[in-house]
C-alpha cells in the first residue's frame, strides 16, 4: 500500500504505523502563472522555439494516456486508468490535455479556487526532449490565467533533474521540505 505526498510530521505518523520512504518529491511553486506563461512566451527556448499544439483529451482516451504514463514512468510508478481518473477527480476542477499524434505526452491540470495543481506530467520517453512537456504546461498555465488562478504548485523526485529543470526554467521555485511517498506490505 502506498501513501500520496505527504510532509514529514504525517510521515513520522506513517513510519510508527509500520510505513516506510518509498520516494521523495520536491514541492515547486509559482505565484504568478500569468507573468510566467507571458515570460514564457515572449522568450521561446532555442531547443523549441515555436510553441507545439496540444488537445483536449476524452475520457475514451483514458487507456491512452495510462499507456504513456506506464512508459514515461514505468510499471511501479505509471498510472493505470483508474489511477488517471482519480488524478482527473482530485480537484474540482481539472483539464485533460494530450500532445502528439498518436498521443505522446499528457497533462492533468487542476485548480481549486485561486489555487492550481499540475497535478501529472508524462512524456513518452521516445518523445522525450522535443518540447511536448513544455507545451502542455504553458497550455496548463494559460488554463489557470483564464481562471485567475494566483498560485500553482507541482511536485517532482528531487532526482528527476528534466522536470526541474523544465519547472524552474518556467518560473517555479523550490519551496518547503522534501515531501516523501511511504509504503507498506499488507502480506
Amino acid at each position: 500500500m502506498r501513501t500520496n505526498a505527504l510532509n514529514r510530521a504525517t510521515g513520522r505518523q506513517m513510519e510508527c504505523a509500520g510505513y516506510t520512504v518509498r520516494q521523495e518529491l520536491v514541492l515547486l511553486e509559482l505565484n504568478s502563472a500569468r507573468r510566467a506563461l507571458n515570460s514564457a512566451l515572449a522568450t521561446p527556448t532555442a531547443n523549441h522555439p515555436e510553441r507545439l499544439p496540444t488537445r483536449h483529451l476524452d475520457t475514451d482516451q483514458i487507456e491512452a494516456v495510462s499507456d504513456v504514463d506506464v512508459a514515461a514512468f514505468g510499471f511501479d510508478w505509471g498510472l493505470c486508468e483508474t489511477a488517471v481518473t482519480d488524478v482527473c477527480g482530485a480537484t474540482p476542477r481539472h483539464r485533460l490535455r494530450g500532445a502528439g499524434d498518436p498521443l505522446a505526452a499528457f497533462a492533468i491540470s487542476g485548480r481549486d479556487g485561486r489555487q492550481g495543481f499540475l497535478q501529472r506530467l508524462s512524456v513518452a520517453p521516445t518523445h522525450q526532449r522535443r518540447g511536448l512537456g513544455r507545451a502542455l504546461v504553458l497550455d496548463s498555465l494559460e488554463w489557470m490565467t483564464r481562471w485567475r488562478v494566483q498560485r500553482v504548485l507541482v511536485n517532482t523526485a528531487f532526482d528527476n533533474q528534466a522536470a526541474l529543470a523544465l519547472y524552474q526554467g518556467l518560473g517555479f521555485r523550490r519551496i518547503g521540505e522534501r515531501l516523501r511517498v511511504y509504503e507498506r506490505s499488507l502480506l
